[in-house]
């Protein structure tokens, strides 16, 4: 992301959110992205996944995900990228998951979609998926519905489904904000897990300086 900006418009007039951004994510590295409430860092998030709602106006700038440049793309290009090619970790877990679904189906979904398994392959790599998250039954998970389940184990869905097609780059938008505080330690471990294990390209946003500390590379 080179010199975007980034507006919106209102009844009073434009409202400048984001001015000539900069920022740059190395591969294997975790990039650490603070500010305050309304600064912006949420808007950043959605325009890297092609998600801005119509009263959005980019001003000037590039995107680009490996070197293609994300502004350029089609709809249908960008429905292809996402979950594919980048996926997000949102602040609550419960506005992530679709209420009137099992939580094995919305996984198995974007397996089935992006990595083109069969349904019972999507089944078996979505248990695979969930124990590696530290679900301790993750088959009795997939037949949950998102009710069903507490604020940490849909948390872990969410990564879970996040890192099922081994995207480019992952966007944490406040992952733990919604959570209580040992919890929120224990997504935190989680996190710093599976980035290992896997040399995720990551993007983590937060207000709290302390908590991207343990987990950035750069800030």
């Amino acid at each position: 992301m080179s010199g975007y900006s980034l507006s919106y418009e209102t009844p009073s007039g434009p409202l400048h959110a984001l001015k000539d951004i900069d920022l740059s994510v190395e591969h294997g590295q975790t990039h650490g992205l603070v500010g305050e409430s309304g600064s912006g860092k949420s808007s950043l998030a959605w325009a890297i996944l092609r998600y801005l709602p119509q009263n959005a106006i980019e001003n000037d700038g590039r995107l680009l995900l490996s070197g293609e440049s994300l502004r350029d793309r089609t709809l249908p290009q960008i429905l292809e990228i996402r979950g594919r090619r980048i996926s997000m970790v949102f602040q609550d877990p419960s506005t992530s998951l679709n209420p009137a679904m099992r939580l094995g189906e919305q996984l198995g979904e974007v397996l089935i979609r992006h990595r083109g398994l069969t349904p019972q392959e999507a089944l078996e790599e979505s248990e695979a998926a969930l124990a590696r998250t530290g679900i301790t039954k993750p088959r009795d998970m997939l037949r949950r519905y998102p009710h069903e389940a507490s604020g940490g184990e849909k948390q872990r869905v969410v990564i879970a489904t996040a890192f099922a097609c081994n995207p480019e780059l992952i966007v944490f938008d406040e992952p733990t904000t919604a959570l209580d505080i040992i919890t929120a330690q224990q997504i935190l471990e989680l996190f710093n897990q599976l980035r290992d294990e896997t040399s995720i390209s990551a993007l983590y946003i937060s207000h709290d300086l302390g908590l991207v500390s343990r987990v950035a590379d750069t800030v």
